[in-house]
């Protein structure tokens, strides 16, 4: 009988421990499942997001005239139609046309989506900047067509993080021997690479990075973001959304096919 006991009672906590894990863990993923998300950015990119599978989009037929929470330069602009003609036009509710000026940004989704409206900071202490340089075999004293950061609590957990762009991509002053673009986060004194491209300077090569938006898109209060880069005298856009897991960042989706 005390054996039947026992056995009884560890079958108990074995599926006690199985409920709480699946609370845990397994209905998030449940809910997930259940998500669906289509994303614009710019004019040159279409995300969807279904049972757990992202996707780029390349035809916009079959979500033109649907309804999209809009962002222009990350500050909410509406609740608009979109319809697309080589370029999104946005139309309110009675059909009357809305101008579009600034990056967009527009999300049509079941579960709602936070957009964080971020500014950026002039770099006032250089010495993480100096150690990537450092990291990558690039002078300290390098110049800049773009340096700048973003500090705000990225993973939500009551400490700020900070991100920094740095770039000498298409010099007009100067004459860098190599071309840089390197993104990077600061997380308790820790540095964690986000995008790194250096090659030699052959002219107007390279790529400008910049932050378009931070966006919590699997709805569980911890933010992804899209980092796009733009090349010399191109209409293209190399955009992509990065998550940070497991202590690194990792690329969800890009429109680089």
């Amino acid at each position: 009988m005390k054996m039947k006991k026992v056995y009884i009672i560890l079958i108990a906590i074995i599926l006690i421990f199985f409920v709480i894990m699946f609370l845990l863990f397994g209905l998030d993923e449940l809910k997930k499942e259940g998500y669906d998300t289509t994303i614009v950015v710019g004019n040159d990119t279409v995300w969807t997001y279904n049972n757990k599978h992202w996707d780029n989009l390349s035809s916009y037929d079959k979500i033109s005239w649907e309804k999209y929470n809009v962002y222009l330069n990350n500050e909410k602009s509406g609740n608009y139609y979109l319809w697309y003609n080589d370029e999104w036009y946005a139309f309110d509710g009675k059909k009357n046309a809305v101008t579009l000026e600034g990056d967009l940004l527009g999300i049509n989704s079941n579960v709602d989506i936070d957009v964080y409206s971020f500014t950026t900071d002039d770099i006032d202490d250089y010495s993480y900047v100096y150690k990537v340089l450092e990291k990558n075999n690039l002078p300290k004293d390098s110049l800049y067509t773009s340096n700048y950061k973003i500090v705000f609590d990225y993973d939500n957990d009551g400490e700020d993080e900070e991100f920094y762009v740095v770039s000498n991509a298409f010099p007009m002053e100067f004459d860098p021997e190599k071309i840089f673009s390197i993104v990077f986060m600061v997380k308790d004194e820790q540095v964690y690479s986000i995008y790194t491209n250096i090659s030699k300077n052959t002219g107007f090569n390279g790529c400008m990075p910049y932050f378009s938006s931070f966006i919590d898109v699997d709805n569980n209060s911890k933010y992804e973001f899209i980092l796009s880069c733009a090349k010399y005298s191109t209409s293209s856009v190399n955009r992509m959304l990065y998550e940070f897991k497991n202590n690194e960042f990792k690329i969800l989706i890009s429109n680089n096919k």
